[in-house]
């Protein structure tokens, strides 16, 4: 019996970075989770999704590289 495995290969986030039409705008956003520094538990942002499917990160001060999302 042979089994078939499925490897992605994309970030979980990258289908919906593709906006859904070009024609649309960036009118408004939502918080969709936080931002964590991975070293101090600190709350350094927040990850927010656009009408147009972006995702964009938003710092509170500094952008951090080491970071964990809620």
């Amino acid at each position: 019996m042979t089994s078939v495995v499925k490897i992605k290969t994309k970030p979980i986030f990258a289908a919906r970075r593709v906006k859904k039409c070009d024609c649309e705008e960036r009118l408004h956003a939502q918080a969709v989770k936080r931002i964590y520094d991975r070293q101090t538990g600190e709350l350094v942002g927040w990850l927010y999704e656009w009408n147009t499917g972006d995702i964009t990160p938003r710092w509170s001060a500094a952008p951090h590289s080491d970071v964990v999302y809620e």
